[in-house]
């Protein structure tokens, strides 16, 4: 592919000699709350600063060259994939999880050289139930021809291709005996400053600390995300296009980038440009930071 020119839509199966690396070696660039966007049905504009974290919908977010979908549910009634619900804190979007379903499956009919994390970081809403059989029912009836199971870790993208044209999805869960741990990985490790508001030098402090320890041999997420009291979600898009350019070697410790407003960076290039280096030269790669 020509130097100046990058497919969003299909980087992933771009990257050069992809198939050696395995899904836990992969730089994913990732969407923070990935079902709290500015068009959204139930965005408003009194609470949409504070509530919202992007600016599209799953299926743009996943155009623009997102692999990693950060989820938080709830879940209210019913007996659809309708009834779980996205949510920031309680303030609901109005987002449910059959319009995920619906974008990753349309996206990988026509993509199927890529991969995705389903990153189901919080099931719940406070002190309201969750039904985890529906839950569980629902992606095993919808998702699982096309879920790479955990037990898959070991394997390189060649040989997962190989093994299956449709297994594209990694979906981790937190580990609740109503779900399977021979289909769902693990539950993602979030890395975040641990304050409220975050501003772009103490997060910068937090990045180059959290890579001097990295990188792991497990899927792990780099929270990059600021957060005011006036303001709500930062747009921190000149930062982020700063930390993990290329030139600065810290994205090839990374594992999962976890930012706000994806659309507004050009965190998915570096990634593809990340990925290549570890294709190529391995865990040399990682050494400078």
């Amino acid at each position: 592919m020509p130097q100046n020119t990058f497919d969003k839509e299909n980087w992933m199966d771009q990257v050069l000699d992809v198939g050696r690396l395995k899904l836990t070696d992969i730089v994913w660039p990732g969407a923070h709350n990935c079902g709290m966007d500015q068009k959204a049905p139930g965005h408003t504009f009194i609470l949409g600063n504070w509530t919202a974290c992007q600016d599209e919908s799953f299926a743009a977010q996943l155009a623009n060259g997102a692999r990693a979908l950060d989820i938080r549910l709830g879940y209210s009634s019913g007996s659809t994939a309708s009834a779980f619900y996205f949510h920031h804190n309680g303030f609901k979007s109005g987002r449910t999880l059959d319009e995920l379903i619906d974008a990753v499956t349309r996206f990988l009919d026509k993509h199927p050289g890529e991969f995705i994390v389903l990153d189901f970081h919080e099931l719940g809403d406070g002190d309201n139930s969750f039904n985890y059989p529906l839950f569980n029912e629902v992606l095993i009836r919808e998702l699982g021809p096309r879920l790479v199971p955990s037990e898959n870790a070991s394997l390189t993208i060649e040989q997962l291709k190989r093994a299956s044209p449709r297994r594209r999805i990694v979906m981790a869960v937190p580990a609740r005996r109503e779900l399977d741990d021979d289909v769902y990985w693990p539950r993602i490790i979030h890395k975040w400053t641990g304050s409220t508001f975050t501003g772009p030098e103490e997060l910068r402090t937090h990045i180059t600390t959290q890579l001097a320890e990295a990188p792991y041999r497990f899927l792990w997420s780099l929270s990059a995300t600021g957060y005011t009291l006036l303001g709500g979600a930062t747009r921190l898009s000149e930062h982020i296009n700063d930390w993990f350019h290329s030139s600065r070697g810290l994205i090839n410790r990374c594992s999962i980038i976890n930012i706000d407003y994806f659309n507004d960076s050009d965190l998915a290039r570096y990634c593809w440009i990340a990925n290549s280096e570890k294709a190529v030269y391995g865990e040399r790669a990682t050494e400078s930071v």
